[in-house]
């Protein structure tokens, strides 16, 4: 366990004491300022372990080491096509993985900017044994101590590398990813099909989540199936459409929202990050919902919809 998880342990469990004492003085019928004098001391530490926290956050970051097994030439050595097509392909997926989780899966208009910039790639280390790259994803500064946005981002990531090269699996997998993440995938593992290289990623991070298996292997073969499978067998499809309902969920730290319309069908998707306080103005209230739907569709006709709820508004009369 690393200092960062550690300091959030002993938050969380902070918290808990400072919960139980207040219920215990309350029972108790304890005088204010003597509960006061109690409860302020335990807050006094749970600031400082806070601030400790947001202190470890800002030098966390995501590492993978990623190595490329190139033929006929020393080790160490990598032709610098195989290496930006490899890498550059890499950060082109990680972008579209942080539109869809803080703006919108849609392959319409550029990632914004401040997206592109939070999840850049920095190459701080090379190493023998074929070619070997060590790449950094620094985290965000946070005033939470909730999961970082870069490693939701890598965890998505990973989701999409463990469903191996099986039709169905893969759908499960980019459905909820959008178009650009199927179109950038689908080029990706082209290029190491065509380069003919075999590309192993090794999720180095302490906290990474070790229920998912964090070394994936892409030989060429299997990067040729996956292509396959992407390019002529899994359809995506978006559109736009206005529904009237009542909005029934909103959960702001996941940008998730449940909406019911006014035909009893229950929606459940994904917020725009910058229309989620909006949304949360709305919550149980009938509102007119403009949504985007991902339409993901396998050879034998299985489809896999995903919603984004793209604005909110007064429904009207």
């Amino acid at each position: 366990m690393n200092a960062f998880d550690e300091l959030t342990n002993k938050i969380k469990a902070t918290e808990q004491i400072i919960d139980a004492c207040k219920a215990n003085h309350q029972a108790l019928g304890l005088p204010k300022f003597i509960s006061e004098l109690e409860i302020g001391s335990l807050q006094q530490r749970l600031d400082e372990l806070k601030r400790q926290a947001i202190e470890e956050s800002e030098i966390q970051a995501e590492e993978l080491e990623v190595k490329m097994q190139t033929k006929s030439l020393p080790s160490g050595h990598i032709p610098i096509r195989t290496l930006t097509t490899v890498l550059g392909g890499l950060q082109a997926l990680t972008d579209c993985v942080a539109n869809t989780l803080f703006n919108q899966p849609s392959n319409r208009g550029p990632i914004p900017q401040e997206i592109v910039e939070r999840n850049s790639w920095i190459l701080k280390a090379v190493k023998a044994g074929s070619f070997i790259a060590v790449i950094d994803l620094k985290h965000e500064n946070q005033l939470t101590i909730d999961e970082s946005p870069q490693h939701q981002i890598i965890s998505e990531l990973y989701s999409l590398f463990n469903a191996s090269d099986e039709e169905e699996s893969l759908l499960e997998a980019i459905s909820a990813l959008g178009t650009r993440t199927l179109k950038y995938y689908t080029d990706w593992t082209k290029s190491i099909r065509d380069l003919d290289v075999p590309v192993e990623i090794n999720w180095l991070t302490t906290r990474a989540n070790y229920n998912q298996e964090t070394r994936i292997s892409f030989d060429p073969s299997k990067a040729g199936k996956i292509f396959t499978i992407l390019n002529e067998r899994l359809t995506s499809r978006e559109e736009e459409t206005v529904l009237e309902g009542r909005l029934t969920g909103i959960n702001v730290r996941t940008n998730s929202f449940e909406l019911c319309t006014s035909d009893g069908i229950k929606i459940v998707g994904r917020i725009v990050k910058d229309r989620v306080t909006k949304s949360a103005g709305y919550l149980d209230k009938i509102c007119r919902a403009e949504l985007i739907k991902v339409t993901t569709q396998s050879s034998a006709g299985k489809e896999k919809v995903s919603w984004i709820l793209n604005d909110v508004a007064e429904r009207e009369n």
